[in-house]
């Protein structure tokens, strides 16, 4: 059992993959994005098949200024450790839209930057404590005033020498905060995404273009305003009208995703196939999406999947 993303590079991809094979086990890999009430009503409505057949898709994610910047403090700002944001974060966006496609991509490419952190900061210093900048600098973060972090983390630095407050301007830091991406997939559909982590909200916009309508889902999760519902979701046919789409209320973590995963794993509990636990090729689908976007950037072209890893 492993949790996402299951690899971050070709190599231990295939490492994975030939392992579970030679040992005769089935991995599972623990998507708990699929789970939440909201993302299975929005499969149930691509099921029944009311916009037809999925011609194209368009997903934008947005990590906020507090969640985003996060990512550039701890190890997750460098490639070796994470795979950029491309695999360790968007391996939950590219697992749902191969799930909700039903179908594996195919062919990638994309473009990424470093627009806001890391070199382009005004100053910078190792972390936030003893920075003399703290007083100018918006992305100062206090990790004195979160005990159990201080336990955790700042409790042995003299030790690991990590530091959980660092500076989100450090030079090292060698990952995209700006990202996006066109990706191909088996049953001739296309979805253009983006991944941006310096935004002053947080959530996501996603509409599914069909033969015969769309589907459109505004997910908020942190924004500076009040919202009445936490995720909207509308239908809208072709020559029909727009109608809303009731979606479950949450209850748990990650949108109701947690209680429903540790469920169907350790209580065995009965779902429809299509709510099935995510397997090996599932978790080597939602990283090598992300891993060929990376590389499409690297290089500058277009990439097949087929090319990454022999499946």
């Amino acid at each position: 059992m492993t949790e996402k993303p299951m690899v971050i590079d070709e190599p231990q991809c295939a490492a994975v993959l030939d392992a579970e094979k030679r040992n005769n086990r089935k991995i599972v890999v623990t998507f708990n994005y699929r789970y939440a009430p909201k993302h299975q009503k929005i499969k149930e409505v691509l099921l029944a098949g009311d916009i037809g057949r999925i011609i194209s898709a368009d997903f934008s994610w947005y990590l906020d200024v507090q969640h985003g910047a996060d990512y550039f403090r701890r190890w997750h700002r460098l490639r070796s450790k994470g795979g950029t944001l491309l695999v360790h974060k968007a391996n939950h966006h590219f697992d749902l839209m191969n799930w909700w496609m039903g179908a594996d991509p195919v062919e990638v490419s994309g473009a990424g930057a470093l627009r806001v952190y890391g070199k382009n900061g005004p100053f910078r210093f190792t972390h936030c404590r003893p920075c003399p900048h703290k007083s100018q600098c918006p992305f100062y973060y206090d990790i004195t005033k979160n005990a159990n972090r201080m336990k955790l983390y700042v409790g042995p630095e003299d030790v690991d020498g990590y530091h959980r407050d660092g500076c989100v301007f450090r030079e090292d830091v060698d990952i995209y905060d700006t990202m996006s991406a066109i990706v191909k997939y088996a049953n001739g559909a296309t979805m253009t995404y983006s991944l941006n982590a310096a935004m002053p909200f947080e959530g996501y916009r996603l509409a599914f273009n069909g033969e015969r309508g769309r589907l459109e889902i505004r997910d908020f999760e942190r924004q500076p305003w009040t919202v009445e519902n936490e995720t909207e979701i509308h239908l809208t046919r072709n020559f029909g009208k727009r109608v809303p789409i009731e979606v479950p209320k949450p209850v748990g973590g990650h949108g109701g995703g947690d209680d429903r995963l540790r469920d169907l794993i350790f209580r065995k509990a009965d779902a429809p196939e299509y709510m099935r636990l995510p397997d090996s090729h599932a978790g080597a689908m939602a990283c090598l999406t992300g891993i060929g976007v990376r590389r499409s950037i690297e290089r500058n072209e277009p990439g097949k999947i087929a090319n990454l890893v022999r499946l």
